[in-house]
């Protein structure tokens, strides 16, 4: 199959070629900047290129292109907007290629009890308004691609915290001040995607057909608790100290500052809920329907990644 990878040249992305090619297929790449991740690269923003060259021949599209960074407007411009371009353009195809949208694990609900366990079934946020920008965009790419494909094949592969060579950092731990972590609890899974792990699993729904749209969990097999996760972190050289906060304390003071105009993140409850709650996570859908097994485990995977 030739499988279309946009946003190629980002950390996921990358991963995405490598895993289509050793797959045994044909890889064409979208990127804005940067080193060409295969001999059949485009150059371009999704905003305002050619996608019918892009798309001519292609089989099924990685849609892996969003912002993670920058104010609303650019998140939504760069995450939103582009991917109602893409779809637009997919579905004037005369053959509309399966398309794999890489969405997030941040969509779902913060208003749970402690310990539920988060699946497919799991409800969305209620109240987008009240968490971070990165949720809130996450939420609008996913009902701009169902919005724009009601007919087509769709998987949205909703990605745990990636994490891989130079990145081993994510929301849930806590707050970093220095060589210090203020940890937030030290029970609750970790809902950790290694990015190779994550990159098979985006090929596997580019070749495996779906009926309309369909959702699956991507996540690894070993999510460690945060305190296991720190753990080994500390490895690496950092943190040097970790400072256990329980979560319970800092939900209850967000409770009360969080009324304050303006609050940060994590001075609103529903983020810290989303963050820092005790949950487990179910990923038996990405097992059963797409046959998927992990390429790399954890230990060896901080290995890698703190070396």
């Amino acid at each position: 199959m030739r499988i279309l990878i946009t946003g190629a040249a980002g950390f996921l992305g990358r991963a995405c070629v490598e895993a289509v090619v050793a797959a045994g297929h044909i890889p064409r790449a979208i990127v804005r900047g940067g080193d060409a991740p295969c001999e059949d690269t485009q150059r371009g923003d999704l905003a305002d290129m050619d996608l019918d060259t892009a798309l001519a021949e292609v089989d099924a599209v990685i849609h892996a292109a969003a912002s993670l960074e920058g104010d609303e407007a650019q998140m939504q411009r760069d995450t939103v907007a582009a991917t109602q371009r893409l779809m637009q353009a997919v579905s004037a195809q005369t053959m509309p290629p399966r398309v794999v949208l890489a969405g997030s694990m941040s969509v779902y609900g913060a208003d749970c009890a402690p310990n539920t366990l988060i699946s497919e079934a799991s409800p969305l946020e209620s109240r987008p308004a009240l968490r971070d920008a990165y949720t809130r965009t996450k939420l609008a790419q996913e009902a701009a691609a169902r919005a724009a494909c009601p007919e087509g094949e769709m998987w949205i592969a909703r990605i745990g915290a990636l994490y891989g060579p130079g990145r081993v950092w994510n929301g849930h731990l806590g707050v970093g001040l220095g060589p210090a972590l203020i940890q937030m609890g030290s029970d609750g899974e970790v809902p950790l995607a290694h990015v190779r792990n994550a990159a098979l699993a985006l090929v596997l729904a580019a070749v495996t057909p779906v009926s309309g749209c369909e959702v699956v969990n991507v996540l690894d097999d070993e999510r460690p608790t945060r305190a296991a996760y720190v753990a080994a972190m500390k490895r690496g050289g950092w943190p040097k100290i970790a400072l256990p906060v329980g979560w319970r304390v800092m939900s209850a003071a967000a409770s009360v500052l969080g009324r304050l105009p303006r609050a940060p993140g994590l001075l609103r409850k529903p983020v810290v809920n989303a963050r820092l709650m005790p949950l487990r996570y179910d990923n038996a859908k990405l097992h059963d329907r797409l046959g998927w097994s992990p390429v790399v485990g954890f230990d060896a995977a901080m290995t890698e990644a703190l070396s």
